[in-house]
């Protein structure tokens, strides 16, 4: 026979092939459209499917997504012998080697693995795992008793509710290609970037798709084409710049409308901003505060630590904080029979409910971050219109997760609540009650004028991080 026609399937030089070489425990593949990803994980599973203990576990977000990858699934395994059986799916080898296949329709989901033994695991559209624990309460079954070696696969686009916690794990501390250790772990992570012109397959049968992806606007474009994952497909904040958006900390004016916004958490962040509103209208968050497990009284005693040498006018809080009883779990030390807003106005804070309405708050947000420049052949931009809401540098979570939260899938006007958007909502709370005060009618004192120069982007210069 043809020795090249005995060849079911091979990869393409390059990443794929570098992604199915992979030794390390876990390996994310891809970032951005048209990458040959999900023939990538059909083929990594392959390695062990001789031998009779070899299992494994392909998971996908939803039962459509994953009944898709099955149907590629039966005729990429057929020529190996296997068949598919039950609902969901699993697919047997005639050596005995099993994959299995589920998806995460709910929480527990998540969960329901503990306990199992698989010694591969393929997870496809790793961002559309909200958070780091869910992702982490999945792998804790990646192991292994025999002699086969346990390992991660994970496929993606940037975007989606887990974009940040994806980017922070696999494509921000090392460069691409390069295995890294984790360092409570020590198990090794690697990010291998694949675009569509990795793979000639599509690019020779489908080159209408590769013009579609060219001439889509240009966030989707550098997401889907390029792979960028700065600027990303579903990005709520799009007009988000480091550049534009942060500025360098500077004594915020005494006559300046300051505020507090607080974004309740026990568990989750408890974010917490403090905002000044110059006499044009002008916001910057000048300081905050992203911790977890503080109880109430506790938290209250370090928002006035922090805020000793502030005139600080209002205080406005989540309306969740106003709820009686709200630790139902008697072994949580914050455990009070009072509300949280109780609490912490008997401790000094002169909290007042937030207006929570979320798509005023949210178009308020995204007015004053909106801008307008011009950009030049170089790349460069020139703003003609800054911001009206600014950063201060030493803000580094709102820094972080401010331009990574993302639309509601089923309500664009939303936020999308399963990512991580305590600060964005802290800041929308404040926005909802700094865009209705009104005017001061003092006059500018010419301190006032020489800071408000340092406001505008053409005075900062450098690396943000570094200032």
């Amino acid at each position: 026979m043809n020795k090249a026609k005995s060849i079911v399937w091979q990869p393409h030089p390059g990443p794929q092939t570098k992604a199915l070489k992979s030794t390390a425990y876990e390996t994310l593949y891809g970032g951005a459209r048209g990458g040959g990803k999900t023939e990538a994980g059909l083929g990594w599973l392959l390695y062990d499917h001789k031998d009779p203990q070899y299992r494994a576990l392909v998971i996908r977000r939803n039962a459509d997504d994953l009944n898709d990858w099955i149907d590629r699934a039966r005729r990429f395994y057929t020529p190996f012998g296997a068949e598919v059986v039950g609902k969901p799916a699993v697919i047997r080898f005639p050596s005995g080697a099993i994959i299995r296949t589920g998806h995460l329709k709910d929480e527990s989901a998540y969960t329901k693995y503990l306990g199992h033994e698989y010694h591969k695991i393929v997870i496809e559209e790793l961002t559309l795992i909200p958070t780091l624990d869910d992702y982490l309460k999945l792998i804790s079954s990646c192991r292994s008793t025999s002699d086969i070696k346990p390992q991660v696969f994970a496929t993606t686009n940037p975007g989606g509710s887990g974009h940040q916690w994806v980017k922070e794990r696999f494509v921000d501390p090392n460069l691409p290609g390069e295995l890294f250790p984790d360092l409570e772990s020590g198990r090794t992570r690697v990010f291998i970037p694949a675009r569509i012109s990795d793979n000639p397959t599509l690019m020779d049968s489908d080159p209408e798709y590769v013009r579609f992806l060219d001439a889509l606007p240009d966030e989707l474009r550098k997401a889907w084409r390029d792979g960028d994952w700065n600027v990303f497909a579903g990005q709520f904040f799009k007009m988000w710049r480091n550049d534009i958006h942060v500025v360098k900390p500077f004594d915020v004016p005494v006559e300046w409308f300051k505020m507090i916004s607080i974004d309740w958490g026990w568990t989750a962040p408890c974010a917490v901003g403090w905002y000044a509103r110059s006499f044009d209208g002008d916001i910057v968050k000048y300081r905050e505060l992203y911790v977890t497990e503080r109880e109430p009284y506790g938290l209250a005693q370090e928002i006035l630590d922090l805020s000793s040498n502030d005139d600080v006018s209002m205080a406005v809080g989540d309306p969740s904080m106003w709820i009686t009883n709200p630790m139902s779990r008697r072994n949580d030390k914050a455990y009070s029979d009072k509300s949280i807003a109780s609490q912490m106005i008997s401790a000094g804070i002169p909290l007042l409910k937030a207006n929570n309405d979320r798509i005023s708050g949210w178009t308020r947000l995204r007015q004053v971050l909106d801008w307008r420049g011009e950009t030049a052949d170089d790349g460069s931009t020139t703003v003609t219109q800054p911001p009206r809401y600014r950063i201060f540098s030493n803000c580094l979570n709102t820094i972080k997760l401010l331009p990574s939260v993302v639309h509601d899938p089923k309500k664009p006007d939303d936020v999308d609540k399963k990512c991580e958007d305590h600060i964005a909502d802290c800041d929308r709370y404040a926005m909802m009650h700094l865009l209705t005060l009104e005017e001061p009618k003092h006059k500018k004192t010419q301190l006032g004028k020489r800071i408000e120069k340092l406001m505008k982007p053409e005075q900062y210069t450098g690396d943000w991080m570094s200032n």
